[in-house]
């Protein structure tokens, strides 16, 4: 059941309801599949949408309150999502999508002003984005496919030393490269889908998401131009290339496909990546 706090609660948290010519629609998707929409209200001086852990929508002439973890989706644009950006979805954590197609991993901090975003970025730093730039972003991943009754594409065969019972490949941070024991051809499209983290040094912090932690490049490293601890690849021997948010792969020639971390030293890393390759 969805918890609706309603105006009566709200007001009694003594946060007024602020109105914004610039207030944008939302819909949110509940863990339950039932869909509200209304306009993104805000309150207090910093013009906050989430309060005490509640998300706010105003609804038929009233606000209506709901809680964060009773929400899985907020839609901006509503519609159907591709089986892509459904398989884009992390194991753990939230997704936006944006409205050009490229998706940014990270966290959901706030809706700002009724027209704004502030996201959380893998490497700890925040961002804003306009609500009019977003399509979607996904709290909870295993209930919005619920919703969407999304089917997975069919697994690429893992024979590989590092395949799971399931198919997935274990990628380990201490690791330079693993061999996942699938053949792949020049030109074939691969997505990855990819959930875990690694420690690429031993500070306290100094811990990657498959993206990466793009603050911190170094030209000694296999794809200079990633973020440290990023999940990579490489066919054969050829020239290692970026996996990065995205997920989604043309190989670049025939040969056995390797996955490996960003890092120029591994034998001080710990933690592990677990992919699972899909033909896109």
């Amino acid at each position: 059941m969805v918890k609706r706090l309603g105006t009566v609660a709200v007001a009694a948290l003594l946060f007024a309801p602020l109105a914004a010519s610039a207030q944008e629609r939302a819909t949110f998707i509940m863990t339950s599949s039932e869909r509200l929409s209304g306009k993104v209200v805000f309150h207090g001086g910093n013009h906050e949408n989430l309060i005490a852990g509640n998300l706010n929508l105003w609804i038929n002439d009233k606000e209506e309150t709901f809680p964060l973890e009773q929400v899985a989706v907020i839609d901006f644009i509503g519609g159907t999502p591709s089986n892509a950006e459904l398989e884009a979805l992390p194991a753990s954590g939230h997704l936006m999508v944006m409205r050009d197609g490229s998706r940014r991993p990270g966290q959901f901090v706030n809706m700002i002003s009724g027209d704004t975003v502030k996201w959380r970025e893998p490497d700890g730093s925040e961002r804003t984005f306009m609500i009019r730039d977003v399509s979607r972003i996904y709290l909870n991943a295993s209930s919005a496919r619920n919703t969407f009754n999304f089917t997975p594409s069919a697994a690429v065969a893992t024979t590989g030393s590092a395949a799971n019972a399931n198919g997935s490949v274990t990628v380990k941070g201490d690791s330079a490269w693993t061999d996942t024991g699938i053949a792949v051809r020049r030109g074939q499209v691969l997505r990855f889908m990819v959930r875990g983290e690694v420690k690429y040094a031993p500070g306290p912090n100094d811990i990657a998401s498959p993206t990466g932690n793009t603050a911190y490049k170094n030209p000694q490293f296999p794809v200079p131009t990633t973020g440290a601890g990023a999940l990579i690849g490489k066919v054969g021997n050829g020239a290692p290339f970026a996996i990065n948010a995205g997920r989604i792969v043309t190989m670049p020639d025939d040969g056995t496909l390797m996955l490996g971390i960003n890092d120029d030293v591994t034998s001080d890393n710990s933690g592990a990546f677990y992919v699972t390759v899909v033909q896109r």
